[in-house]
């Protein structure tokens, strides 16, 4: 009953509510007043349409608060860079910036691999790890970061193409993760997928970076399927439910 009333868009009707859980309007109402009554569920006075009540959102609050992503990330890190033996990067994206900044790394087990500055803050539109964010951001949010954040690349100097990043966007939506070569690090290919909260919106991303020269096309397929299964898992744990 309250993930009908929650996950949706909109306010909802007693009748769409019912056709959701699949019970009698009259049991379904009695339900949904039990749950008023402790406030999880609320009555629009108006319109008469059921929402989230007041403490459904203090209790969901409550609850991620205590779920430090950072925390659940390490663990899911730790067995990709065993599955992958490449250095694996957790990215949280700062809102109040609209930009990024890596707040975790395992790295990789190999001589050659990267050591990456933690908790500075990067462009999203440049770098697998910014861009996986990027794509899972608001529309509104994108069109403001293209227009006010059209940073040149920190690896060639090149400006942005901002039609670039857009076909980009439908691209790594498409297939759920996002490739680039030398974009954010220099002689690197990186592959990454998003960190999703309960609304299917980024809060960061997960990401392989590899050096070029133990990069194998062969094993694309493998590596970018391993890290979809990782963003996953981890969005699982701060409330997505995809």
């Amino acid at each position: 009953m309250l993930r009908a009333v929650t996950e949706r868009d909109s306010d909802a009707t007693l009748s769409e509510i019912a056709a959701i859980v699949d019970l009698p309007r009259p049991t379904v109402h009695r339900l949904l007043e039990l749950l008023a009554a402790e406030c999880l569920v609320e009555q629009d006075p108006v319109t008469r349409l059921w929402r989230p009540g007041t403490d459904l959102s203090r209790l969901g609050a409550l609850a991620m608060s205590r779920r430090d992503v950072v925390a659940e990330a390490r663990p899911v890190m730790r067995r990709l860079v065993e599955t992958s033996r490449e250095t694996c990067l957790l990215g949280i994206y700062v809102a109040a910036k609209q930009q990024m900044t890596f707040a975790a790394e395992t790295p990789s087990p190999e001589p050659l691999s990267y050591r990456i500055e933690l908790n500075t803050l990067l462009p999203v539109v440049w770098g697998a790890s910014g861009l996986a964010i990027l794509a899972y951001l608001p529309d509104d949010e994108i069109d403001a970061i293209l227009a006010n954040q059209a940073v040149a690349s920190p690896v060639s100097g090149a400006e942005l193409d901002t039609d670039r990043v857009r076909r980009d966007i439908k691209r790594i939506r498409v297939r759920g993760y996002a490739a680039t070569r030398a974009q954010k690090i220099a002689g690197s290919r990186g592959i990454a997928s998003p960190v999703l909260d309960a609304r299917g919106q980024a809060l960061g991303s997960i990401c392989l970076t590899i050096p070029e020269m133990r990069y194998r096309a062969a094993r694309a397929a493998e590596l970018s399927a391993a890290v979809i299964r990782a963003g996953a898992e981890i969005s699982r744990s701060q409330g997505w439910r995809g």
